[in-house]
């Protein structure tokens, strides 16, 4: 078969199963994460890190195949939190760093994507940041697939209101028409109340005021997830000698903060094992 029938039977096979209303699956066997984190300005997202690769030690997700972007960034002011050893730990050589190198960044995300597309699988797009560098991608992988197959297998989760306020208006309508685009509660209240008009999908509070939490993370039994959220502490602690200095993040006070995970939980299909922080902390944390 030629890869342009192939691609043409995708199609057709996407169009009869899949709409875009529709809350797809993730396939371990077929399908690709895009963990993509802004990592600006606030250090959220460095506790979201080490909170994935926690995660991906576990068994639940054995198989997934991911790739991590850092410093996928819109237009919102700040500095770039570098995290580059923390990535390293977590995700091996698995990520890019689109704060260095924005076009070799979309040049790598975009062949993975050609290719799990090509060989029947689903794209999901974890947007732990903005949608600027999505649309670049985007943009690329039309050249060689199908804008149907596209806004069929290409999912992408926004959380946060923010991230999308702090994305170029113009690349996040993009990236709404091209793909199949899903908000979901942005993870900073218990799962099932309300947080606002985000759409049906609840997720869990993913983030916790009190300091034990981080101390039971590095001190966990678990030496690889306790090698994490101590890389992640040092992260912020070398960033923000003086604590991070806005009294909205929990981090402020030696808390934690990885709401963009409930991306993860609500691509992965968790559910009620993780449902709440403290089953998250027991089974990717101190397991």
């Amino acid at each position: 078969m030629t890869s342009k029938v192939l691609l043409l039977a995708l199609v057709l096979v996407s169009c009869n199963f899949v709409r875009s209303s529709e809350r797809p699956f993730f396939n371990a066997e077929n399908d690709l994460l895009i963990a993509q984190f802004d990592s600006k300005p606030d250090p959220d997202d460095i506790h979201a890190q080490a909170a994935l690769g926690s995660m991906l030690l576990h068994k639940d997700l054995r198989g997934v195949n991911y790739f991590v972007v850092a410093g996928a960034t819109g237009i919102q002011e700040g500095a770039f939190i570098d995290s580059s050893k923390l990535l390293k730990l977590a995700f091996g050589n698995k990520w890019t760093n689109a704060h260095k190198d924005w076009n070799g960044a979309v040049a790598r995300i975009t062949k993975k994507v050609v290719y799990t597309l090509k060989k029947g699988g689903k794209v999901w797009v974890q947007e732990a940041g903005q949608s600027n560098i999505t649309a670049d991608w985007i943009a690329e992988v039309l050249k060689v697939i199908p804008e149907v197959l596209v806004k069929s297998n290409v999912i992408v989760v926004q959380h946060s209101k923010w991230n999308e306020d702090h994305t170029t208006a113009s690349d996040l309508d993009y990236v709404k028409q091209k793909t199949n685009y899903f908000s979901i509660d942005d993870g900073n209240k218990a799962y099932g109340v309300e947080k606002g008009s985000r759409g049906p999908h609840q997720t869990p509070e993913y983030r916790a005021k009190d300091s034990k939490w981080i101390a039971l993370a590095k001190t966990s039994p678990n030496k690889k997830a306790r090698k994490l959220w101590t890389e992640a502490d040092n992260v912020i602690a070398r960033k923000f000698p003086n604590k991070f200095p806005h009294e909205w993040s929990y981090i402020r006070y030696d808390g934690v903060d990885y709401s963009d995970c409930v991306e993860n939980w609500w691509i992965f299909n968790i559910g009620e094992v993780a449902d709440n922080h403290a089953e998250f902390w027991n089974r990717y944390v101190t397991n």
